[in-house]
């Protein structure tokens, strides 16, 4: 009867807990800023690409310590900066430059929550706040104009996500955010035009899977009442 006690118990301890918020904080393990200027034509080398790196955090609504197709979740928020220099000629009238660590996105408002589709792709429309710094110059002058803001892009975006997993509690997670997050207008007398600078965000973090709080339960009650039968055997 005793070890029938501890059976049953063991098969309660079993019972799985459903959808477990976790939320996972990803580094950045490739990433890429993009500036795309318009008019289209107005600026040399135009778009640009430049590498970034920075963390980002996502809350999943995990099943069992598995993270797959139609679970929920939601975009958290980040610190992503570019590590790049951006330089760029405009009309050969007027220069812009952006310093590695001037553009940073540092959180993220979801219209609502993401859910996870086939092949792990999924879409969310989000606003981002993002704090940047461009200099403007005249070719030849003597005065730069530093253009700085930190505020909502008060405009949600769609947002591409990818999510890869195997599925077991000890695997990476790969999530990947690409879509275009901020646009910035710009006025440029000295070429009489004003400018929008699109800000585009595509990179891949990583994270380890949190296992599922049922699992540690019942390895736990598992061990314990092992232990506790073997001492009674002997």
């Amino acid at each position: 009867m005793k070890t029938v006690g501890i059976l049953v118990v063991l098969c309660v301890a079993a019972t799985p807990v459903l959808a477990d918020a976790v939320t996972y904080t990803f580094d950045v393990t490739s990433g890429a800023l993009g500036l795309d200027i318009s008019p289209d034509g107005i600026a040399t080398v135009d778009p640009y690409s430049k590498p970034m790196a920075g963390t980002f955090a996502v809350t999943i609504y995990q099943s069992n310590g598995h993270i797959g197709e139609s679970d929920t979740f939601i975009l958290e928020d980040a610190d992503l900066t570019n590590t790049g220099y951006v330089s760029f000629s405009l009309m050969g009238l007027a220069y812009g430059t952006i310093d590695p660590g001037s553009v940073r996105f540092l959180d993220f408002a979801p219209t609502g929550p993401g859910h996870i589709g086939p092949g792990g792709t999924a879409l969310v429309d989000t606003d981002v706040y993002a704090a940047f710094t461009i200099i403007i110059g005249q070719t030849g002058g003597l005065i730069n104009t530093t253009w700085m803001t930190a505020t909502w892009a008060g405009q949600p975006q769609p947002l591409d996500m990818t999510f890869t997993t195997s599925g077991t509690s000890s695997d990476v997670l790969t999530v990947s955010l690409a879509g275009t997050l901020f646009s910035y207008e710009v006025g440029m007398s000295a070429i009489t035009q004003t400018l929008t600078l699109d800000l585009i965000v595509d990179v891949v973090g990583t994270a380890h899977i949190v296992p599922d709080p049922a699992l540690g339960g019942l390895t736990a009650l598992g061990l314990a009442g092992g232990a506790a039968w073997l001492r009674r055997r002997g």
